[in-house]
Order: C-alpha cells, then structure tokens, then sequence
C-alpha cells in the first residue's frame, strides 16, 4: 500500500495538535486532517499480534507502555520519515531528524504513544531528491 505522504515544512504542511486520541495536522494543500492513535494501535496489535500485546496504561503501570503507533526512519533515510498504522499509512516526511523529533516524536511519548524504527534503505518515492 502506497502511503499517504506529507511533507511537514512544504506549503501548508504542519502539525498543530497531538493528544492521547489523535493527531492533528493540516496538509499541503491547506486541508485539517487527523490521524486516529487509537486505530493505529489496534492496527499494530493486529499486525504484529505474536510479538506485541496491546496494554492499556492500567495494565502496563510502571513499566515501558507497548503502544506502538508508526513505525520511523532509522535516521540514515533522507527525508526522514514516520508512517503511522492507520488505514491510510499517513507518512509525515521531515527535512531533519531534530524537526521529526521536536515536532511529532516527543509530543507522541508524551501522550504516551510509541513509534518503532525500520531498518531499511526503503524509498518512497514523494517529490525529487531535496539537495
């Protein structure tokens, strides 16, 4: 499945809000849209149901909270990127890893949301190279 991309920093592309049940952000073309968290954490569980057990964090108190979201580039990947598992695998491309983090990696843990880095030299294609 081909994702949907959004470059964050590129016309209009922007996060505005991450909570405990969503993220907000608005794409380039000007449009407000939300990823729902709680669907890409029953979509992880789903995909990966042998490795990973879906906690609430009532289940999980004092320990590190398994609830995966996305999955991220592995920092050698330009532009860097985080997919997330909803239905639509809405990718936001970042032009370093310090935007990814500040603007959508923190703000998720702190919500209490985590993503998990891919290993891989995978390119989806999304505009010309940025040199």
């Amino acid at each position: 499945m081909v994702p949907e991309i959004v470059r964050i920093g590129v016309a209009n592309g922007r996060i505005t809000c991450v909570t405990r049940q969503r993220l907000e952000y608005i794409n380039e073309a000007g449009q407000e849209c939300f990823v729902d968290l709680e669907e890409c954490a029953r979509n992880w569980a789903k995909e990966d149901e042998d490795e990973f057990v879906l906690l609430t964090p009532e289940d999980n108190a004092g320990r590190r909270k398994e609830l995966h979201v996305a999955r991220r580039s592995s920092h050698v990947d330009l532009p860097e990127w985080v997919e997330f598992t909803n239905n639509r695998r809405t990718r936001f491309e970042f032009r370093s890893y310090k935007e990814a983090y500040h603007t959508l990696l923190h703000p998720l843990r702190k919500a209490g949301w985590y993503t998990r880095i891919t290993h891989t030299t995978e390119r989806i294609p999304s505009e010309p190279d940025r040199a």
